[in-house]
């Protein structure tokens, strides 16, 4: 009896003290933080509830910087890389570019965190030891980790979507290729799909040619915001292949045809989004990025996300972010325990974490209900203001996760379907060109060429597309010439070198 009696006050005893240094760990702390929220979120980050919910679960606050403006915050990164600056301890929401982690880290100002993280955010730690492309991809070309990523499986993607309520009424096949897609169009064109007798369908919607340039997939190439792409480890520049070409030309001929938006060079979000369920439906297929920032809630189920057109027995789409967004999160050498804020920012690669961040608080801002499923409260109806004193996640992006996982789980089934078919339409995804970080001279080298070159391209292409000027040889020519005289041997000779530089070559 004695033995175990003995026994049972040493087990006691190992359970102290091996609880002793959680409770240090877990005492009440308090950091700098500096960061940006734009102004349209009309956030207080000192009023906001998910720091204050955050404090009681981790026992980590802070007293905030919250820049007003993003030249304000731009101004306050670059004024961190002077000698002896007054630092924060962590930036938050940081939007840091890959030149300014580069010049900040250099400049003394942050911390490498890669050896850090494996201890003190294994959460985030698993994620990157299971996916090596993205822990290349938020590492600086040194190796080092400065800043903390945004991960989501459910990336916004600039994507058609598709009347499905008209292609029933019309007894058509969704679009698999280009010339389906054509034919598809020309019915919702001619043959009165809104049935009220007029021919006032838009068969195709879009915002600019940098929308239009989204469909280049349909031709056998994607491309970035500038054009180019990789392929067989070549930097190209799309508009000086036949494929681009192509494209333009198509599109020309659509726009003749009236199967293309006459307004698409024109109008904005603003002016094309319907706010009335008792409009009549004019649009066949938006290009947009957010489907519910155009249509009623109630429109949601007549619209289905158009998968990526064959092209040569292959289906691939340009990525818009990759699903990786860098730069959200770093520490900075004036923090005297970044192990506590490595912590606090673990918290937000959970789903616990991404559930808090984009959607509240369960039982104030959301309820799950016995089915499993769950509902925001009558807090969403506030609107702006349930974002801006609930969540965090809008504006300006943060560390963490997605809460892809819990938004299937939400009880409107035409909400859960937009997140499917996201979810599908990701696996289609891929970035043309690698993601590149930039040191401050060779940003401040390419930025003006890019600038010249990605201009006068897309003004080009709206010409050819309008009819403002015949797509011919000759025309064709002259814009290359024009190319040429901008620089754009320098600028792809500089892209390659990137790509080399990428590969280790």
């Amino acid at each position: 009896m004695l033995k175990l009696r003995v026994m049972a006050i040493l087990a006691a005893l190992a359970v102290l003290l091996t609880a002793l240094p959680v409770a240090a760990e877990s005492a009440p702390v308090s950091f700098v933080m500096a960061g940006y929220d734009g102004r349209d979120t009309q956030r207080d980050w000192a009023n906001n509830a998910f720091f204050t919910e955050m404090t009681n679960r981790t026992g980590v606050s802070f007293t905030f910087q919250q820049a007003p403006t993003a030249e304000a915050w731009r101004q306050a990164k670059a004024d961190m890389a002077k000698p002896n600056a007054q630092l924060p301890d962590v930036l938050f929401k940081a939007a840091l570019s890959r030149g300014e982690e580069q010049a900040l880290y250099d400049a003394g100002a942050l911390l490498d965190l890669r050896p850090l993280l494996e201890e003190n955010a294994p959460h985030l730690w698993q994620i990157l030891a299971g996916r090596p492309d993205i822990l290349e991809q938020i590492s600086l070309p040194g190796g080092q980790i400065v800043s903390l990523p945004y991960l989501t499986s459910a990336g916004t993607q600039n994507c058609m979507w598709i009347n499905q309520k008209w292609l029933t009424q019309l007894k058509l096949d969704m679009p698999t290729d280009l010339a389906s897609l054509e034919n598809v169009m020309r019915a919702f064109k001619t043959r009165d799909p809104n049935m009220n007798g007029g021919n006032d369908e838009i068969p195709l919607s879009f915002l600019g040619i940098y929308d239009l340039n989204f469909l280049s997939h349909a031709f056998g190439f994607i491309m970035n915001d500038y054009h180019i792409y990789a392929e067989d480890g070549a930097a190209r520049f799309a508009p000086l292949t036949d494929e681009y070409l192509s494209m333009i030309r198509w599109l020309r001929d659509m726009y003749r045809e009236g199967l293309l938006d006459r307004n698409g060079f024109y109008t904005s979000d603003q002016f094309r989004a319907i706010t009335s369920s008792d409009s009549a439906q004019t649009y066949g297929i938006f290009l947009n990025a957010a489907l519910t920032n155009l249509v009623p809630a109630d429109w949601l189920k007549d619209y289905q996300l158009l998968m990526p057109l064959t092209c040569d027995g292959k289906q691939r789409y340009r990525s818009l972010f990759g699903g990786v967004t860098t730069g959200t999160f770093a520490i900075t050498t004036a923090c005297g325990q970044p192990e506590r804020l490595l912590g606090w920012v673990d918290t937000l690669y959970t789903l616990d974490g991404a559930v808090l961040a984009s959607l509240g608080r369960e039982n104030v801002d959301y309820v799950v209900d016995g089915d499993g499923t769950w509902r925001l409260t009558e807090s969403f109806s506030a609107g702006n203001v349930y974002a801006a004193n609930a969540l965090i996640n809008s504006g300006t992006a943060i560390p963490g996760i997605s809460s892809d996982e819990f938004q299937l789980k939400y009880s409107d089934s035409n909400i859960v379907r937009v997140v499917q078919d996201t979810l599908r339409m990701n696996t289609y995804c891929e970035l043309p060109f690698p993601v590149t970080s930039l040191t401050e001279e060779q940003a401040a080298y390419i930025g003006p060429l890019q600038n010249k070159i990605g201009l006068e391209t897309d003004l080009q292409a709206s010409r050819w597309i309008l009819g403002e000027d015949e797509l011919t040889d000759e025309s064709v020519d002259s814009f290359r010439d024009r190319l040429t005289q901008l620089g754009v041997e320098d600028f792809m000779a500089f892209w390659q070198e990137r790509l080399d530089e990428w590969k280790g070559a």
